[in-house]
């Protein structure tokens, strides 16, 4: 099934899982030397992920 076919709360909640594994691995501790200077990458994926989770919300039970 294409990406396009899927309904889109499936698609959202999709790429809510993905935003949340990067900010998964941007804040774990590095396991090569000190750590990083990621946050202001982790602060666009934490906005992107409340776009996500706000357009989510605002899906009724018509939309797909």
């Amino acid at each position: 099934m294409h990406e396009s076919e899927k309904p889109l709360r499936e698609q959202l909640d999709e790429a809510m899982d993905r935003v949340r594994r990067e900010l998964e691995i941007l804040q774990s501790p590095s396991s090569i030397g000190g750590g990083s200077n990621d946050g202001g990458v982790i602060a666009d994926l934490e906005a992107e992920y409340l776009a996500l989770k706000d357009a989510r919300a605002g899906l009724g039970p018509h939309d797909v």
